[in-house]
């Protein structure tokens, strides 16, 4: 069934603001944003460029917050009669990329211990790049969600699926660059996949689980 939507509808609101941060992205680095979405050789060409968070992949990363607390949202909204209030959308996205950013942080600083700082920037860069394709994909999956599909458990499970392969996918991009020096030091990648990639996705399962309980 096709939702009504009020202008005075927040969810509107939302998608108008992750839409207007998108196309602001995409005038302030037209190129960069279609190699983003297009090229698969991206990482490779901006590596050498990449500062920790500049205003393309800020706006970027602004837009996946959004999206992924909105996306989450209406999932739990499926589940649940639930309904986020706008301020407290506010505080999760917030939270959300503090969040993301200080397990970025985090990833640098424990290159920098270990003396291995350029390939930590790097799979960095490859998280940032990641979470930041999957921010743009999720935007028109959130607009079908809010506007056609309300409360439709299979759209959701599609959207799953795709957000699990993006990330998934940039995980073995980042392996397959180092694959060599990975193996030789099996030990401390398994950690770190527990510790920082893993472990994050896990208590956040665990706190929606409580939340629905």
């Amino acid at each position: 069934m096709i939702r009504k939507v009020l202008f005075e509808d927040w969810y509107t609101a939302i998608i108008i603001v992750s839409l207007i941060i998108m196309v602001s992205a995409k005038i302030l680095n037209t190129n960069r944003f279609r190699e983003l979405i297009n090229n698969p050789n991206y990482l490779r060409i901006y590596i050498k460029d990449h500062k920790f968070f500049n205003p393309f992949d800020i706006l970027l990363f602004t837009n996946f917050c959004i999206n992924g607390v909105l996306i989450m949202s209406l999932f739990y909204s499926t589940i649940n009669e639930f309904n986020l209030k706008y301020n407290d959308f506010i505080v999760l996205s917030i939270l959300l990329g503090l969040g993301l950013t200080a397990k970025l942080i985090i990833g640098v600083i424990i290159g920098s211990v270990f003396e291995i700082k350029n390939i930590s920037l790097s799979h960095v860069f490859q998280q940032i790049s990641t979470l930041n394709i999957l921010g743009v994909i999720l935007l028109p999956f959130n607009a079908l969600a809010v506007f056609s599909f309300p409360k439709q458990p299979l759209l959701f499970g599609v959207i799953f699926t795709i957000s699990c392969l993006i990330i998934f996918s940039g995980l073995l991009k980042s392996i397959k660059s180092y694959q060599k020096l990975l193996i030789n030091n099996l030990f401390y990648f398994i950690l770190y996949l527990c510790t920082l990639e893993i472990g994050p996705y896990v208590i956040l399962c665990k706190l929606f689980s409580y939340d629905i309980n």
